[in-house]
């Protein structure tokens, strides 16, 4: 059948599609013209068009299977579009570029006005000046030659940070009100204090030059509490005092520096011992007082000067009132004999060397030579504490010498004394090695000698290593010494006899321990 020139298959029925059609294409619908009739179509201009399509049918469902990946340009827009992905390159270039000179941009900013230089010195100088010339780098070198070469650009002093923290500390010192009259406080910086301390200046940016770098064993002054107060003002403190930062004390701060403190009593070479303090314990008591005005002191703790002062003060009315701290030794001149005894209540404090009963000999030489004895010493005794104030006469009485500077390491064994040559014996000894070697039990044998025995000294030795005895023997005949070697003795009836023993074990020396007297019959 034939309508105005188009044709109907019963296969494939044609329909006619009208505005008032709104059947949307699916990819199963075929668009077909028929170009035998375009002549026709032509002269037809002004009759309704139509188009010819499949009826779709709906009832039907068809699986489409895709054998390729569609193209990029298919993608990008098809034939027709062909200038979109040159378009897209050019806008990719475009960002690129663009976020490119946002990132220099950033890196190398506007250098400031009087820096001279280009931006990336700029940049390049900010870091050098920062791990060079700051203080708190730990490859602080502020004259190192970039440093150096960078200040010059940036119109600074290579040691621009050490100089703005001094002038922080200057200003900070001038706002101080520091009570110091120029008395020594009486206390001291502990190691352990030292080590909090450098841990919680450190946490603001900080060292311990602002304490001036004080050691332990420094004295801590008044102008260092000042820092301390002013310094902790902001976190709850502000008002310490210096028992306040005594191990055990009452400072605001004790979550920050814990219960040891950050100081202790400056040494004065004087000690409580546990006689003393049982003895003033019971004077106290009779007083209507107890030990906490000393502080309540245990055995080995300083005895300070405030705890002569206290004395002191409480002795006047009992016609003391003047004592020294060696009066307070045993066999002391106080005028407090009679109450505290001939014990007294401290001993002198231990320094690590004691006299040698070579170095008393010596020494006696040495002076008599000066016209002097050891009593400016005290007359110590082999074993007795060689104290501040011995090292201090030995050094004054050697100046002349081409001395004056010698430690109490200098004098001991193997010691660089610079008077090494008048020094044939050493004159102290380290009484804090732990690896001393110790001798006990010394005894002579037999202990009822004749003159025609040959006497023994026999000793228990230890050596914490474990190592060989090579220890010292010497004879003394009624009180001086004889020889090394009981063999070269001539004894008499009525001689006493005594022996000692310097342990060692060849290269470090123990305490000399002396033998009970012997009689020979």
């Amino acid at each position: 059948m034939e309508t105005g020139g188009l044709t109907m298959s019963e296969e494939n029925p044609i329909v006619p599609e009208t505005e008032d059609e709104t059947d949307i294409e699916t990819p199963d619908s075929v668009e077909t013209v028929d170009e035998s009739k375009q002549s026709l179509e032509d002269e037809n201009k002004g009759a309704r068009r139509t188009v010819t399509r499949r009826k779709r049918n709906k009832l039907k469902s068809k699986t489409i299977v895709v054998d390729e990946l569609p193209s990029m340009s298919f993608v990008m827009g098809g034939e027709h579009a062909k200038w979109l992905i040159p378009a897209c390159f050019v806008a990719m270039i475009l960002i690129s570029v663009y976020g490119g000179m946002v990132s220099w941009n950033l890196q190398y900013a506007e250098p400031d006005s009087t820096f001279d230089g280009t931006s990336r010195e700029y940049h390049d100088c900010i870091m050098v000046n920062f791990k060079y010339g700051s203080r708190n780098s730990t490859e602080h070198a502020p004259y190192h030659p970039d440093n150096v070469e960078c200040a010059e650009k940036q119109g600074l002093d290579p040691n621009w940070s050490e100089l703005e923290y001094q002038q922080w500390l200057d200003d900070l010192l001038s706002g101080l009100t520091v009570a110091d009259d120029g008395n020594h406080s009486g206390y001291v910086w502990t190691e352990g204090g030292i080590g909090t301390m450098t841990y919680l200046v450190s946490t603001m940016n900080a060292n311990m030059s602002v304490y001036f770098d004080p050691a332990a064993g420094g004295e801590f002054n008044a102008t260092h509490l000042a820092i301390w107060n002013s310094a902790t003002t902001d976190f709850g403190g502000g008002n310490d005092s210096f028992e306040s930062l005594l191990p055990g004390g009452d400072t605001a701060m004790a979550a920050y520096i814990g219960t040891g403190g950050i100081i202790g009593p400056k040494p004065t070479g004087y000690i409580w011992t546990a006689t003393g303090i049982e003895t003033m314990t019971i004077l106290g008591a009779n007083l209507g007082s107890n030990m906490s005005v000393y502080g309540d002191p245990i055995p080995g703790d300083v005895f300070t000067g405030g705890h002569l002062a206290i004395w002191n003060a409480a002795t006047v009315s009992f016609g003391g009132g003047n004592d020294t701290f060696e009066h307070l030794l045993p066999g002391g001149a106080s005028a407090m004999l009679a109450f505290i005894g001939m014990n007294g209540f401290v001993e002198i404090a231990p320094t690590g060397f004691v006299w040698t009963e070579d170095g008393i000999g010596t020494m006696a030489i040495l002076g008599a030579s000066l016209g002097s004895n050891m009593s400016i010493y005290g007359n110590p005794s082999d074993g007795d504490v060689f104290t501040q104030e011995h090292l201090g006469i030995w050094n004054g009485a050697t100046v002349g010498f081409g001395g004056g500077n010698d430690t109490m390491s200098a004098l001991a064994p193997n010691g660089q004394s610079a008077l090494a040559a008048f020094l044939l014996t050493p004159i102290v000894l380290w009484s804090n090695l732990t690896d001393m070697p110790i001798v006990a039990n010394v005894t002579i044998n037999p202990s009822t000698p004749t003159t025609t025995d040959v006497l023994s000294c026999t000793y228990d030795y230890l050596d914490p290593q474990g190592d060989a005895d090579v220890s010292e023997t010497r004879w003394y005949v009624n009180g001086v010494f004889s020889a090394t070697n009981s063999t070269e003795l001539s004894l008499a009836a009525g001689d006493e006899v005594t022996c000692s023993i310097l342990p060692s074990d060849g290269v470090n020396f123990g305490f000399r321990v002396y033998s009970e007297a012997v009689v020979v019959s």
